[in-house]
């Protein structure tokens, strides 16, 4: 296919996929590639500037943490591509978390969220990292009588939702808030709306590997580039997996998830976790790509800091490990096709809205 060609290559290219994941056990067609649509807003929660900004304030507010040292945003920074460019998460004091943070850039697209897909809505999700003793280790009825001694608070939720504060009116907020975080007008999505010389041979030559050799558009398809799927990768160990205080953190998570035997867990199970099945060991989410260059480190785990070592994985058909799935394969790749996958990625940075650390009520 040449690149004059690839707009129209790329329908071929989807039927020929369809095969190999049907060949694979993994019935379906990858889903077209495209600027993102409207974001999707649940009918019982509706956008308002007003909810909005409430859920910004409590967001950023360490209040919402047992100790008042931690805050939603200090696992997802705005500076940091709205998660920690560390590996870890940071973690409540005086334990460690086994995971990378994810992003929550364009988090109102995901289907299921947090790496294993246990809450199905921001709505569900907002309050497990509060009342977690990994993260914020707060009562959320104790925080409820906290923010009710804030007249700021009181006011804001009585504008809101004619109430006085609820630990729902708190979730729907930061809901809310979370659903304003969306990167518009990269490169790729002019270039997709008709301005051609939005990306360079380089990219175009990227975008073609994406879809066909490197077989990337397998799991990353659709307008915010993930099928909202779980895969095990083979994703290598980091060093800090062996720390007793992350073992402690894993062993706590199989416990408060029902997994049998929990105390002789001493690895991160991933989608296992919910659905107990065990083709789901070691399967993790499939993260957007869209402003992949900002969430370094990469995988579930932030053992690679680039981009170039994400591709050199992929490239080698991911780590030696039972149940990897099918979709990972060898790629042989050259030196050229990996700088232009690259230069692809980086087309894939659009524009995020500016958030500053708002003043506290």
């Amino acid at each position: 296919m040449r690149i004059n060609t690839l707009t129209f290559g790329w329908f071929i290219l989807v039927s020929i996929f369809s095969l190999l994941l049907s060949g694979a056990g993994m019935a379906g067609t990858p889903a077209a590639l495209g600027p993102l649509p409207p974001v999707p807003v649940p009918e019982d929660n509706p956008l308002t500037p007003e909810k909005v900004e409430l859920g910004k304030l409590l967001f950023f507010d360490p209040r919402l943490s047992g100790d008042g040292s931690t805050s939603c945003a200090t696992c997802h920074l705005p500076s940091q591509g709205w998660t920690t460019n560390t590996p870890q998460s940071p973690a409540y004091p005086t334990v460690m978390e086994r995971r990378n943070s994810p992003t929550l850039i364009n988090v109102a697209y995901n289907k299921a969220l947090i790496w294993d897909g246990r809450a199905p809505s921001l709505e569900k999700q907002a309050l497990g990292p509060i009342r977690n003793p990994i993260h914020m280790n707060q009562n959320p009825d104790y925080l409820v009588e906290e923010l009710k001694a804030i007249p700021g608070y009181v006011k804001r939720f009585q504008q809101v939702y004619g109430t006085t504060v609820t630990i729902e009116g708190l979730r729907k907020a930061i809901a809310a808030f979370e659903r304003t975080i969306v990167t518009r007008n990269a490169p790729f999505d002019r270039y997709m709306t008709g301005d051609k010389q939005a990306l360079s041979a380089a990219a175009l030559r990227g975008l073609e590997l994406f879809q066909g050799k490197a077989r990337c558009i397998l799991c990353h398809n659709g307008p915010n580039f993930t099928d909202s799927q779980f895969h095990n990768l083979g994703v290598p160990k980091p060093p800090f997996l062996n720390h007793p205080l992350v073992q402690a953190t894993i062993r706590f998570d199989a416990k408060r998830m029902k997994v049998k035997n929990y105390d002789q867990v001493s690895e991160d199970l991933g989608r296992y976790l919910v659905t107990k099945e065990d083709k789901d060991r070691g399967a993790f989410k499939t993260p957007t790509l869209r402003n992949v260059t900002q969430t370094a480190p990469y995988m579930h785990n932030g053992v690679f800091q680039t981009l170039a070592e994400v591709i050199d994985f992929y490239d080698r058909g991911g780590g030696a490990v039972p149940n990897k799935s099918p979709l990972m394969q060898p790629l042989g790749l050259t030196a050229q096709e990996k700088s232009d996958l690259l230069a692809f990625l980086e087309a894939l940075t659009g524009e995020l809205p500016v958030v500053e650390t708002p003043e506290l009520p």
